[in-house]
This record gives structure tokens, C-alpha cells and sequence, in this order.
């Protein structure tokens, strides 16, 4: 089998070897030269220079005879290191999210997250992907679908991830009770408050002491306890009251019903207000229309 060199390769080995032979020659000529009728010192002095400057004409001038292989070779391996790059894009960013989730300290095993739309317990997670448990929607409860969904790490660069209260722990709960018919909004509120205050009282004591200490943790004001009633109206005018309970995570959705249930029932038990200027109003259309035969037949 025969070994083939290009052409161009043996010009360039056979004058780096002619170079390099030829500044040998010359540096073994230059210290017996230099060594003659001088001191070892000044001799010693003399052939340190001598060799430096030969050093660098070699270097240069194979440097320069070499200058394009090494610019092919260059952009062969930058080519290379793009394509490397390319191929093993999705990989690099898995690690690097593991990486994030690691020195950031995301989460870990047994959170609850929301992360690219996806609402489950974390059950495993590695260098590559993340293994979650789905869960319904909130307000759907908190038993697992069953499903296990298997997210790259890659989720974590390009979306946020958000951390959920744990089951026993505390934390507020939203909800929003809209009236499709007009009530009195002093009653409704005063309602909602006396039936969401009924609700967290029993766990009031537990829920004041784990809200210090979540606020203490943060370092920030976090709402809670108890219960917040606001009154506001929809986009298209109905009436809203907005709820805010702080209570544990597994009793949210029941103490949602539960509240909205027995606001309900407090306000059906109200007597209604007295309107006499509309009793008045309805009054006399009723009259109008009970005589408006006897004014046609008059008529006629």
C-alpha cells in the first residue's frame, strides 16, 4: 500500500527541512566563531544571542511556508466545532438548565411547579429531563391525573417555572364570586366576610405563625391571614366581590365552596329592602294596564 503526499505538502516539507538544516548549519558555525578569542562569559553571551536570532528566522519562515495549511486547518476545525455545536445544541442546553436548576436551587423532588403550561409534582429529575405527575387545575382539586409528563431540561433557559404551595402548607387562595343580578353590595360584602371569617377561624392560630415565618424566610410582606373582601365589577359591568383566604393549600378548593355556599345562604336570608319609589313606579304601569281596554273601548 502506498503512502500518497501532495504535491503541495512536499514542497513544504522539503523547504522546512532545508531551513531547518540550513539554521542548524549556521548556529554550530556562528559558536565555534563566536567562541574564539573571547572569555567564556562574553562567549557564553554571544551564542545566547546568536541562537535567539536563528530561533526566530526558523520560527518565522516555517511560519510563513505553513501559513495557509494552518488557515485551512483553523477553519476545518472551526467548521467542526460548529457542526459539534449544531448537532448537540438541545443536549447543551439540557445540561445547561440542569445546571440552572441545580445552582439555582429551582426545585427539587415533591414540589409542586407549573413550568411550559404543565401544572404537577415533581417525581424525578436528571441531567437531561425533568419527570412530572400531572395535576388538574387548581380549582379542579389536587389528586394527580395519573399521567407522568417527561419535560427537557432545555424548558427551563426559554420559560418560567413557578413554585406552588405544598399541600400542608398555608398560602392564599383567590377566587372571585360574581352576582348575575344586582344585589346590595354592603350586604354582599359583609356576607362574603362573615362566611370566609367562619371559615379560617379554626386553623387561625396555626396559619398567624407559619405566615411569620414564610414572611420572615422571604424577607417580604406576604398576604395574609385570615380573609380579604373586596367589591369590584367585571369587564362588562357585573358585580364581583374578590376573596382572598390564607389557608392550607389541600383545603383551598373546599373552603372556596364552602364560602360561597354560605354567602349565598346569608344573603337569601336577608329581608329585601323597602323601594317605595319603585313599588310606586310598578304600581302605576300595572294600573295603566288594566285600563287600557276601557280606554280603547271608549275610544271605539
Amino acid at each position: 500500500m502506498t503512502f500518497f503526499i501532495p504535491s503541495r505538502i512536499a514542497d513544504h516539507l522539503t523547504l522546512s527541512l532545508t531551513i531547518a538544516a540550513g539554521v542548524i548549519v549556521l548556529r554550530f558555525a556562528l559558536d565555534l566563531l563566536l567562541s574564539r578569542g573571547t572569555d567564556a562569559v562574553t562567549a557564553r553571551r554571544r551564542r545566547f544571542t546568536s541562537r535567539a536570532v536563528l530561533n526566530s528566522i526558523l520560527a518565522f519562515s516555517l511560519l510563513g511556508i505553513w501559513m495557509s495549511e494552518i488557515q485551512n486547518l483553523v477553519f476545518s476545525l472551526a467548521a467542526v466545532m460548529v457542526a459539534l455545536v449544531v448537532a448537540t445544541k438541545e443536549l447543551l442546553m439540557c445540561m445547561a438548565g440542569a445546571a440552572l436548576r441545580f445552582g439555582g436551587q429551582l426545585f427539587k423532588v415533591g414540589d409542586r411547579i407549573e413550568m411550559n403550561g404543565i401544572h404537577g409534582e415533581v417525581i424525578d429529575h436528571g441531567l437531561f429531563s425533568t419527570k412530572i405527575m400531572e395535576l388538574p387545575p387548581l380549582h379542579l382539586g389536587h389528586g394527580g391525573t395519573g399521567r407522568i409528563v417527561t419535560l427537557p431540561n432545555a424548558v427551563l433557559l426559554t420559560s418560567q417555572v413557578r413554585v406552588e404551595a405544598q399541600p400542608r402548607q398555608f398560602a392564599p387562595h383567590r377566587f372571585c364570586i360574581t352576582f348575575e343580578h344586582p344585589v346590595n353590595p354592603r350586604q354582599a360584602v359583609e356576607a362574603i366576610e362573615r362566611a370566609a371569617g367562619e371559615a379560617v377561624r379554626p386553623d387561625l392560630d396555626r396559619a398567624s405563625r407559619f405566615h411569620r415565618l414564610a414572611s420572615a424566610k422571604v424577607g417580604a410582606e406576604i398576604a395574609g391571614p385570615g380573609a380579604e373582601v373586596t367589591f369590584g365589577t367585571s369587564e362588562i359591568g357585573k358585580m364581583q366581590v374578590h376573596v382572598m383566604v390564607y389557608c392550607l393549600a389541600k383545603d383551598a378548593r373546599t373552603l372556596e365552596q364552602q364560602v360561597t355556599l354560605r354567602a349565598f345562604d346569608l344573603l337569601a336570608a336577608r329581608k329585601p329592602e323597602a323601594r317605595p319609589a319603585e313599588a310606586r313606579a310598578w304600581g302605576e304601569i300595572a294600573r295603566q294596564l288594566r285600563d287600557l281596554p276601557k280606554a280603547r273601548e271608549n275610544a271605539a
